[in-house]
């Protein structure tokens, strides 16, 4: 019984760190998927099934597909072309990589907005050669990378009381 009560605590905090990890840039839907297919294993899949853990799985890929090119449709959205789509996500991936060695823990998050901006910005501008269009293109794109966050954010809450309400 102690036993028990203790993997339960461990998993609620794998998939209450799953949640919290997520604005640091770190994939947290994978750990709620990770922690949910071990629990589902340590228990013979008997509540936690495996069909079950695939649809977890299903929803944590498609929320990283669409957190990348959220920022890319906002661009879309404020008016930018292909250019800036491409630059929104070029620029929040490299933004994401080099924002974490300088800024631990948030540098991730801030890279990866900024550099959606900029890698917008940046190339609608090139494409365009108007600085205001390519501005309001970059601002499209770091909106669409904010709310690709918290959209991620959202769904792995909504995925921690999935889980939950099948523990129940």
């Amino acid at each position: 019984m102690a036993l028990e009560i203790i993997g339960i605590v461990l998993f609620g905090i794998a998939l209450l760190t799953g949640v919290f990890i997520i604005p640091f840039g770190v994939a947290g839907t994978f750990i709620i998927v990770g922690a949910s297919f071990i629990y589902g294993l340590l228990t013979g899949f008997e509540v936690i099934t495996l069909p079950f853990v695939g649809l977890l799985l299903g929803l944590a890929v498609l929320m990283e597909i669409l957190e990348g090119i959220l920022g890319a449709f906002m661009a879309r959205r404020f008016g930018g072309s292909r250019w800036g789509m491409a630059g929104a996500i070029i620029g929040g991936f490299l933004g994401a990589i080099a924002g974490t060695p300088v800024v631990p823990v948030l540098g991730t998050l801030l890279g990866g907005f900024l550099g959606a901006f900029a890698g917008a910005m940046i190339l609608e501008y090139l494409h365009v050669r108007d600085a205001q269009i390519a501005f309001r293109v970059g601002l499209g794109a770091f909106f669409g990378a904010v709310g690709g966050k918290t959209t991620k954010i959202l769904l792995a809450i909504v995925m921690v009381i999935m889980i939950v309400v099948r523990l129940l």
